[in-house]
């Protein structure tokens, strides 16, 4: 076999190949794809639900008629999944309805472009329901349940538009909350003004069978200020001490009646840390009398005994803690000194 001869036999046995190989994938077949598909509202005003959505895997078992090479394009593509929209592969009037996914299937445009014959699918069937949006405007308000806060609270947006099924919306009052996690305020320094982002904002008043809500701003900053946390505390009995000053004290003796050497149910309120350094012991409260000079005096210079009533007041508090103290005084008698030293007794 001479030269010439052989490259003609590889010749035309390459050409017999091509052409096998053509005729092969021109060979209609039938074959089924499996294609994950998305539910879509797309550009539409509607909301949808599945009516029977634990029967709904998410993919669809579509059976193909057509050439080989074209059957095996489409798999490479399908295999990444298609979308069927509201008001275009489905339909888009309000109710609740049962689908025909070998139609809508049909529809778009991965399949409708390709030559294939798309001829059956399983399930055949989607249980869908729509309906149309409403759009609602609600000022946003922010639940601070328990906090004290210092100026004003402010919130951005103060406004966010909900929209909402049009059979859900009826007769219903709503109202937009932003929740401020506690692990937020908590962190907060108190009387300083900070801002917190992030904060979700639910809606409430929605019936548990509410579907298809949506929020065009579900995420707001809120700014404020919680006041210095505080706390009360009741002391049983305060101890008294008398002041007098030193001139008077030459001149007068004092004698407290023993009910009036404590202060009982003493009660104290000021920041939290303050109240518990009290409360375990750290420091010590007394209440002082003080007796001053216009009141030892008084109108009688001459008496050598009288009964005075002093004012009190709490000694040792910490800063920012207040004591109800307020019109507490106490009863003493005073003589002079030298009254008592011309007593016989």
């Amino acid at each position: 076999m001479n030269a010439e001869t052989v490259r003609t036999a590889i010749v035309v046995t390459i050409v017999t190949l091509l052409v096998w190989l053509f005729a092969e994938s021109r060979t209609l077949r039938v074959e089924t794809v499996l294609v994950p598909i998305e539910i879509s509202v797309g550009g539409s005003s509607s909301a949808f639900r599945l009516t029977d959505p634990d029967s709904w895997t998410g993919s669809v078992e579509i059976e193909l008629l057509g050439p080989a090479a074209e059957i095996d394009e489409i798999r490479g593509r399908a295999i990444k999944g298609i979308t069927l929209e509201i008001g275009d592969e489905l339909e888009a009037t309000p109710g609740v309805r049962s689908v025909e996914l070998l139609e809508a299937i049909r529809k778009d445009a991965l399949f409708a472009q390709s030559g294939l014959t798309v001829r059956r699918t399983h399930p055949s069937l989607l249980g869908l329901e729509t309906d149309r949006l409403e759009t609602i405007t609600l000022a946003v308000e922010v639940d601070l349940e328990g906090v004290q806060t210092s100026g004003p609270v402010t919130i951005e947006p103060a406004e966010i538009e909900v929209r909402i099924p049009a059979t859900v919306a009826s007769g219903l009052e709503l109202h937009a909350i932003a929740q401020v996690p506690p692990g937020a305020i908590s962190a907060l320094t108190p009387g300083r003004r900070t801002e917190i982002s992030q904060v979700v904002i639910g809606i409430d008043g929605l019936p548990e069978e509410a579907w298809g809500v949506r929020l065009e701003e579900p995420r707001a900053v809120v700014t404020m200020a919680i006041r210095v946390r505080t706390e009360s505390l009741t002391l049983r009995e305060v101890p008294v001490r008398l002041s007098l000053l030193p001139g008077d004290l030459a001149v007068w003796t004092m004698e407290m009646a023993p009910e009036d050497r404590v202060l009982e149910n003493v009660l104290l309120t000021g920041p939290v840390s303050a109240i518990e350094q009290i409360r375990r012991g750290d420091v010590v409260l007394w209440a002082v009398a003080t007796v001053g000079t216009e009141i030892a005096e008084g109108q009688d210079a001459d008496a050598v005994e009288r009964t005075v009533v002093a004012p009190v007041r709490l000694v040792g508090l910490p800063a920012g803690v207040f004591a109800e103290v307020k019109d507490r005084s106490i009863s003493l008698t005073l003589r002079r000194r030298a009254a008592e030293s011309d007593d016989p007794g």
